[in-house]
């Protein structure tokens, strides 16, 4: 029976299987092991995220998730629509730090300024990708309406 080839890291320093320093879809050898490229690769990626402003680190990420739901994306700035609306949510009036698409992307709406509004995290994550119809019924009947009388006062 043979011997299994083994290669050592240049990263990890460790021998492993020849099979797993073998990267990308040719499988072309490399000098590091398949962990230690994963690895490499999510240290950059949060690297570059995290070099960019907050604004265009939201243009990137939301332009590509427009991308992956096949909507319009027009760019706009974070920080402006939050600022316009004094930092406030549009549903409850506490401190936004959520954007939130009224029509949403996964329902066909577009990721344009005009689709979106400040959000505080418990709106904006109930909400989650209902439209404002199909949330507002998970609110279940006003108590004021359903004394009788149909008035709220």
């Amino acid at each position: 029976m043979g011997a299994l080839a083994v290669k050592v890291c240049r990263l990890c320093g460790r021998g492993k299987p020849v099979d797993s320093f073998l990267a990308g879809k040719a499988k072309k050898p490399s000098s590091a092991c398949a962990p230690c490229r994963r690895a490499k690769q999510k240290q950059h990626i949060k690297g570059y995220y995290a070099r960019m402003s907050p604004d265009e680190r939201h243009r990137v990420t939301h332009k590509r998730r427009a991308d992956s739901y096949g909507v319009e994306h027009v760019a706009y700035s974070r920080t402006a629509i939050l600022k316009r609306w004094g930092y406030a949510c549009a549903y409850c009036g506490s401190h936004a730090t959520h954007l939130d698409h009224v029509h949403p992307l996964s329902k066909g709406g577009a990721d344009v300024e005009s689709n979106i509004l400040p959000a505080c995290a418990g709106c904006n994550l109930s909400k989650g990708a209902k439209t404002l119809a199909e949330w507002s019924l998970t609110f279940g009947p006003d108590p004021a309406l359903s004394a009788g009388t149909g008035y709220p006062f």
